[in-house]
């Protein structure tokens, strides 16, 4: 009996220095993320993303990103297509990121859709959707959380003049959160 409660302290003490080595690493690599990606801005040592990088520097370039187990998501595609013609129309570049590149945003009405999978990371995207504001060399200016399609369109509000009005009802089947 005396050495299977020795066995268990030890096992104990083991997970504990395991716990101790994985926390330590972990605040290593927040604070390697905080010191190289904190700010979007090139001369403050920002990152870019010359694939999603606007036409030239008096446009934006807009990147909705969307998971296809997302139930928001669902309802926000639909009012991206109105939202992207709108944007296009006055010069914005409109961008659909598929996160989990699903395919399931294909034929919606997207307009040019990029497989997400190698943005996530960098992007340490926490939550979909999502809508990224970069400039022309394509630094994030901002990536705000989508919440519905009313968010989407205030959000593209000063870009758009506030013209769209999103439909709020979707031909894609939502869940329930």
């Amino acid at each position: 009996m005396q050495s299977l409660l020795w066995a268990l302290l030890v096992l104990a003490w083991t997970a504990i220095a395991f716990l101790v080595f994985g926390y330590a690493g972990l605040v290593t690599k927040i604070r390697a993320l905080e010191a190289g990606g904190g700010s979007a801005a090139p001369d403050e040592g920002g990152r870019q993303w010359p694939d999603l990088a606007a036409p030239d520097a008096a446009h934006r370039t807009f990147a909705l990103v969307l998971s296809s187990t997302c139930p928001t998501c669902e309802e926000v595609a639909p009012a991206w297509s109105g939202l992207r013609r709108e944007l296009g129309g006055a010069g914005h570049r409109t961008v659909l990121i598929d996160i989990d590149n699903s395919g399931r945003w294909n034929g919606s009405g997207a307009g040019e859709i990029l497989p997400g999978p190698g943005l996530s990371s960098p992007l340490l995207l926490a939550y979909q959707p999502a809508l990224l504001v970069l400039d022309a060399d394509g630094a994030m200016l901002s990536a705000e959380p989508v919440g519905s399609a009313e968010s989407l369109a205030a959000l593209t509000e000063e870009y758009t003049g506030g013209t769209i009005r999103p439909s709020t009802t979707s031909t894609l089947t939502t869940g329930v959160a």
